[in-house]
């Protein structure tokens, strides 16, 4: 069974939602984003419930379920860095 990570909210950055330290010690922050919100909450079998919802009338929440390796993929420090190959 994989380790399971821990979320808090941020109170000092409002560019921050939430901070999510995975089972190996990195820490993802999850952004505040115009025009939608995001929840993470860490599930006991090491795999995070991801919440999304557009802030629009009738929205509804959107859920997934990601792997850690997924959150970091796509939450990580490296989200959005392409290699680029230089011949």
């Amino acid at each position: 069974m994989a380790g399971t990570g821990s979320v808090s909210y941020t109170k000092d950055n409002p560019n921050v939602r939430q901070v999510v330290t995975t089972s190996k010690g990195e820490q993802l922050e999850i952004p505040v984003m115009m025009g939608s919100t995001t929840d993470v909450k860490p599930l006991k079998d090491g795999t995070y419930e991801v919440k999304y919802k557009p802030t629009v009338p009738n929205a509804q929440w959107e859920t997934k379920i990601l792997t850690e390796d997924e959150l970091v993929a796509r939450y990580g420090k490296n989200t959005g860095n392409k290699l680029q190959t230089i011949a």
